[in-house]
């Protein structure tokens, strides 16, 4: 039987922490584990586009984002191959990746997101939940969006065990892989758990299936 690997996400404005899994909570293999960029080195302006972006003309401030969001998405598309690459490498595919998604979404209109700080800090984190999602489905790897305050709940259930002792289970992987294995490790490897569930089952587990995609 062919292993399961899934790949789980922790995002940040720019870069994301990202690990790959295969198993399941009580007995996980650690695959690969790594910090992957967003965006090429020494786009600043990109990083934060959308407070970049509020200081410019409505033209320069659509064209700002375009580029941005062009660049994010190439960016995590080059990063998830070499990724993917790596574990082809070693006779193994994932199949799918857990990605938090927005908790809300941000307007389509730019004047709109623009006329409202909170909205900028939103915008430029759906950014880059749009930039990893496209870099996975461009890479053959179905996207399991997750709501990163609901993942350890949803993972529980969807593996049919208490929070407690998933936090557990997770936490004492540290053990075997070593540092670093911090709240950034541990949140990717809860949305790449739940990633392994959906792929295991016939089609997303429920604790996945009403998520929107973060695209």
């Amino acid at each position: 039987m062919a292993v399961r690997v899934a790949l789980g996400f922790k995002l940040h404005t720019g870069w994301a922490a990202v690990v790959a899994l295969a198993g399941d909570p009580g007995n996980c293999e650690l695959l690969l584990r790594r910090r992957i960029e967003l965006l090429p080195p020494g786009n600043s302006d990109a990083r934060f586009v959308y407070h970049r972006a509020a200081e410019l003309s409505a033209a320069q401030a659509q064209e700002l984002v375009q580029q941005a969001k062009a660049a994010s998405q190439e960016t995590a598309r080059g990063a998830l191959k070499d990724m993917l690459d790596d574990l082809r490498s070693r006779g193994l595919a994932a199949a799918a990746a857990g990605i938090p998604s927005a908790s809300k979404p941000a307007p389509e209109d730019l004047a709109a997101i623009l006329g409202s700080h909170p909205m900028i800090h939103t915008a430029e984190g759906i950014l880059f939940q749009r930039a990893v999602a496209f870099g996975c489905e461009a890479c053959g790897v179905t996207v399991i969006p997750v709501r990163e305050r609901e993942a350890w709940r949803d993972a529980a259930s969807a593996w049919g065990m208490t929070e407690t002792v998933l936090h557990k289970q997770v936490d004492g992987l540290r053990k075997s892989v070593g540092a670093p294995w911090g709240a950034d490790q541990k949140t990717a490897a809860v949305m790449a758990l739940l990633a392994l569930r959906s792929s295991s089952t016939n089609g997303p587990h429920p604790a996945t299936r009403k998520r929107g995609n973060p695209r």
